[in-house]
């Protein structure tokens, strides 16, 4: 970074996407278990910190703390400190608000607009995103080149300015819950880390693990918490990042910093900011072999070697070791022999070191795409030698890419023209214009085109769009202890959570209430160690971030264990912190059907159980009783349709026991069984039955709780009344705007049977539903969505602090097109019913068919680009990969692969410990020995799978790392992956982006596919016997009311 530069300095530099404006960086799940040079993903985890602030006395928490204590005292490694401090730059993306960013975030965010409209300017300046360098180098784009290297607007420059006075270090008072100590903070510059004690590598963090600064307003929470005065607010700053953990992956941590004056504060806040985009940019640019980029890097390096001494060009070169440290620096995992051969084939001059010419091609050589060769050769039919003209173009994306051109064929020939022209000199443009050639694209100009934002692999939200259908009719992105960075036994309750979340698009949030120490209601997990925060720092954060990613409602589902008058406190937050965006009555009062999403855009929604209002007329109109005849449970007493034909639940007559106008503002009390381990779950006692107690005593099993909820803040919940569940036939399981929330064990309890699944199905056709994990879910673990979905479940409540494979195939359900507002709709297999189906044409004696999609569809695994290396491989390995592909689908095969037939590779199918989601159907890819630079796989993978819900099929990549080059195996964490629902991906060749093992994407580690898409196609199976269907429609008629199993065997 030259002093001569100048200096970049910005005065917002959070990481987060602020409501307020450019202020920051998504605050992500912890990066993985990479570790750098060979990674930077380890971190580490902030359970000692909970423990702290627990104020438990119990063993287990003295147990903790001698453990957290001893593992306090471990220094990080010395080696990956020093290995580290050579970095050329991070290897996983961070996403700013105030960047051009361009890249997936795994489906989340929006890409880069590619419409004619576009500023030329950008094609002009943007090398990255074809990945040409803007000097000269013309020929191919980077191997490592993908949709994630359009992050820099440009290439870097030399750097930010680093003020001396920051390099010699300056003191500032360090916050904690415990106390204030006056340090001096040193920003080192050639490792790009911050430090207060050079003699412990523990006491500082590196620049690339910032994942936000916080400072004013965005601060505030941080200061008052702290007890930080008023007037300290303009010197006051947080600093979010990544810490290493040997256990976990990844944590996050927060650091509390007053500067001694307000010029102190502007140089760091200001300077940290600088630093971590320019590393971002540089490592972006160098990975790509962008020529400023190596210009600059062949310059840092002449200067090292010269030691800043006057000398010749012609004198500059660098040896093989040189170059080696460069392949290093920039994480490029390939054998010594392949970087040697290359070397080899640029020294023309056979002198063992390369000038820069010969550096030049060098790079050139490194950055050819083979794998993209053969596309090339297949899609220039007239020549090959000239390229591919503009209807070759257009029929590849026609044919292959199976994109609408028809429909907006200006813009594709826009595209073509601009690759084409950004693949040739100006001279070489200028003479093809006078020579009257037919414009043609070269096999570079493809590979550009292929790594670009205008080829991204999901589907593109559409500019304008509605949501029209009612709520029930949609899935909900839905979190479950939303406030926890880590376990919900002894994890961290923060705000970050609720930001990283609402950042993602989360739709649903939990808040956990109890009664604060100083009268006023807390977030905390209850009955464990976690930590706390106020209640109204949770709301007045909920309220700033609910609709930064998505302008659909967002839900809030209150858990209150707090006493009436606190419950009154929480009220008067809610109201004074969301203010109009929340919902305090029905927003039409005329009907008795829940709104659409497009009805409450930028709307908030509270979710809490009802209070005790008319508690005992419902009591009253429940033990009237009713006959079976007139139950309206059973959608199938609807006005008499022809055969096959179908009517939207959405559409059904209210039942009678909504009357007119009238909404569920009371329920009645039920008893029931609870657990001692469920009290472990924030949400046991939220509608499920399940007894709220002291877990200490021991006269209180089976003991029922009528609803303690005041009014003020029961009739907040006017589109979500919560309810305690005694079965779908009581009156108040009528009313259109209650919900039901259940506990995964409990679910599972009550939809045993097939008439217990078929009534689960019937009411969420009409009502809400939430699923949330089961208390012993210790670790924070999460279970397989597709298990609920299929039951129609609207929300189902992950922990997204854990990026487990049950949280990835919930980000991929909301990832693409109008997906990512939070809100799916429902196959209509879902919401609407089917009036008593028969094919008696077809069924065959004593049979009745039911109605399945055949689904076919084919991967091939073209190759892999710029793989990380794992955490504890042998200095004198390189890495070993492979892929795995695997077909998720939400029909009812538990632990089972069947309903999947695959060809191609090998079959890899067992049962998957580590997925705890049964066994999917799964594919790998042979080995490719001693290249994690870039693979060539060039596997074709066939799928073929019958479902009633094609919507619900998902697939999964896996890169892995054989041990010894000729192995296979699941053990420990993977290379990377990546998961998408098959509906979202768009065909043909795709760079598909990779995700670490906490949800990081990799800034430059990527998968090049083939996808490829049969419409799916209608099929009758066998169902069961007649009598069997004779009982089933008795059943329907005639069923008797479904009553709530207990939550623990009897």
């Amino acid at each position: 970074m030259s002093p001569e530069t100048a200096q970049l300095t910005t005065n917002n530099s959070s990481i987060q996407g602020s409501p307020d404006g450019p202020r920051g960086r998504e605050s992500d799940f912890p990066p993985a278990n990479f570790e750098l040079p060979e990674s930077i993903v380890s971190r580490k985890s902030s359970m000692s910190e909970a423990l702290t602030a627990s104020k438990s006395p119990g063993l287990i928490r003295r147990l903790s703390n001698r453990a957290s204590t001893f593992a306090g005292r471990r220094r990080q490694s010395s080696i990956t400190a020093m290995s580290r401090d050579h970095s050329s730059g991070p290897v996983i993306m961070r996403r700013r608000s105030d960047s051009t960013n361009t890249a997936p975030e795994g489906g989340r965010g929006a890409f880069l607009s590619d419409s004619d409209s576009e500023n030329y300017e950008y094609y002009r300046d943007e090398s990255a995103v074809i990945g040409l360098g803007v000097d000269g180098i013309r020929d191919f784009p980077s191997t490592t080149a993908s949709i994630s290297s359009t992050i820099a607007s440009s290439s870097p420059g030399p750097g930010p300015v680093i003020p001396s006075i920051l390099l010699q270090g300056t003191p500032m008072m360090k916050v904690t819950r415990k106390k204030k100590k006056l340090l001096t903070f040193v920003l080192e510059n050639e490792a790009a880390k911050v430090s207060w004690d050079k003699n412990k590598p523990s006491k500082s963090f590196y620049i690339d693990d910032i994942k936000d600064i916080r400072m004013g307003p965005d601060a505030r929470n941080y200061r008052q918490e702290f007890g930080v005065a008023a007037e300290q607010e303009s010197r006051f700053f947080s600093i979010i990042y990544a810490v290493p953990d040997k256990s976990k992956g990844r944590a996050q941590k927060v650091m509390h910093l007053i500067a001694s004056d307000d010029q102190t504060f502007d140089l760091w806040t200001s300077t940290l900011d600088a630093i971590s985009k320019h590393r971002q940019e540089l490592m972006t640019s160098l990975s790509a072999f962008h020529d400023k980029a190596v210009r600059t890097y062949w310059h840092i390096e002449m200067s090292k070697q010269f030691q800043d001494k006057p000398h010749a060009e012609d004198e500059e070169d660098i040896d093989i070791v040189g170059v080696e440290r460069l392949c290093r620096s920039l994480h490029i995992h390939c054998s010594s022999n392949y970087i040697r051969f290359w070397f080899l084939q640029a020294d023309v001059s056979r002198s063992g070191r390369l000038n820069f010419v010969e550096f030049q091609e060098f790079v050139k050589l490194m950055k050819r795409r083979e794998d993209i060769k053969a596309i090339y050769r297949e899609m220039s039919i007239t020549d090959t030698e000239k390229g591919i003209t503009q209807e070759e173009f257009l029929d590849f994306l026609r044919d292959v890419q199976n994109e609408d051109v028809e429909s907006n064929r200006s813009h594709w020939e826009g595209v073509f023209a601009k690759f084409v022209r950004r693949s040739k000199s100006k001279e070489q443009a200028l003479q093809d214009a006078a020579d009257g050639g037919v414009p043609r694209m070269t096999e570079a100009a493809l590979a550009s085109f292929l790594i670009s934002t205008f080829n991204v692999h999901l589907r593109k939200t559409p500019a304008e769009f509605t949501l029209n259908r009612p709520l029930h009719e949609y899935y909900i992105s839905s979190s479950h202890n939303t406030y926890l960075l880590g376990r919900q036994v002894a994890g961290q309750s923060s705000v970050e959570a609720y930001i990283s979340a609402l950042n993602k698009g989360c739709r649903c949030v939990e808040v956990d209430c109890w009664n604060g120490n100083d009268g006023k209601p807390v977030v905390m997990h209850g009955r464990t160690l976690t930590s706390q925060v106020s209640f109204a720092d949770v709301m007045s954060t909920i309220s700033k971030y609910a609709f930064v990613k998505s302008q659909y409602p967002l839900w809030i589902s209150l858990e209150v264990h707090c006493n009436p008058q606190q419950q009154a406190i929480m009220a008067q937050i809610i109201k004074d912190t969301c203010g109009s965006k929340l919902v305090t009555q029905p927003i039409d009062p005329s009907t008795e059907q829940l709104p659409s999403p497009s009805d409450l855009l930028n709307r908030i929604l509270i979710k809490v159980k009802t209070p005790r209002s008319f508690e005992d007329a419902m009591s009253m109109e429940q033990l009237s009783g009713r006959s079976r005849g007139s139950s309206l449970s059973s959608p199938y007493l609807r006005p008499t349709q022809p055969d096959n034909s179908t009517v939207s639940a959405g559409l059904l007559p209210p039942s009678p026991y909504v009357r007119s106008n009238r909404l569920l503002i009371s329920r009645t009390h039920f008893k029931n069984s609870g657990s001692e381990l469920d009290s472990l779950s924030s949400s046991t006692s939220d509608s499920e039955g399940l007894t709220e107690v002291d877990p200490k005593s021991k006269d209180t099993k089976g003991k029922s709780k009528t609803s303690n909820i005041i009014k003020v803040l029961g009739e907040l919940g006017v589109y979500s009344a919560g309810l305690k569940f005694h079965g779908f036939d009581t009156p108040e399981s009528k009313a259109y705007n209650h919900i039901f929330s259940f506990m995964e064990n409990t679910f599972d309890k009550n939809s045993r049977t097939q008439e217990d699944r078929r009534a689960m199905a019937r009411h969420n056709m009409r009502y809400m539903m939430r699923v949330y994990p089961n208390g012993w879910r210790v670790a924070s673990t999460n279970f397989d969505p597709l298990k609920y979905w299929r039951r129609g479940v609207q929300m189902v409540a992950l922990n997204w602090q854990t990026y487990d494979l049950g949280m990835q195939i919930n980000d991929a359900m909301f990832a693409a097109g109008t997906d990512q507002s939070g809100y799916v709709l429902k196959p209509k297999e879902l919401t609407e019913i089917k009036m008593i189906p028969t094919v008696p044409e077809e069924a065959g004696e004593g049979h009745i068919k039911r109605e399945r999609k055949n689904v076919n569809f084919s991967i091939d695994v073209i190759s892999a680009q710029q793989l990380m290396r794992p955490k504890g491989l042998a200095a004198n390995r390189t890495v070993d990969p492979y892929v795995e592909v695997e077909v998720y689908h939400a029909d009812d095969k538990e632990k089972d692969s069947k309903g999947v037939v695959g060809e191609g590779g090998l079959d890899a199918s067992s049962k998957d410990g580590l997925s705890g989601l049964g066994a999917p159907h799964r594919r790998r890819t042979h080995i490719v020995q001693e290249n994690g630079f870039n693979p060539v796989f060039d596997k074709k993978f066939n799928f073929d799978l019958t479902t009633k819900y094609p919507d619900l099929v998902f697939v999964r990549w896996t890169v892995r790392c054989s041990s010894d080059g000729t192995s296979y195996s699941d053990r420990g964490f993977p290379l990377a992956t990546y998961t998408a629902k098959l509906s979202s991906l768009k065909q043909g060749y795709r760079t598909i982006p990779l995700y670490d093992s906490n949800g990081d994407q990799f800034l430059f580690s990527t998968l090049f596919c083939r996808i490829k898409i049969e419409p799916a196609t209608l099929i009758y199976v066998n169902g069961p016997q007649e009598q069997q269907n004779i009982n089933v429609i008795k059943r329907v008629f005639n069923r008797t009311p479904m009553s709530p199993k207990p939550s623990v065997e009897q």
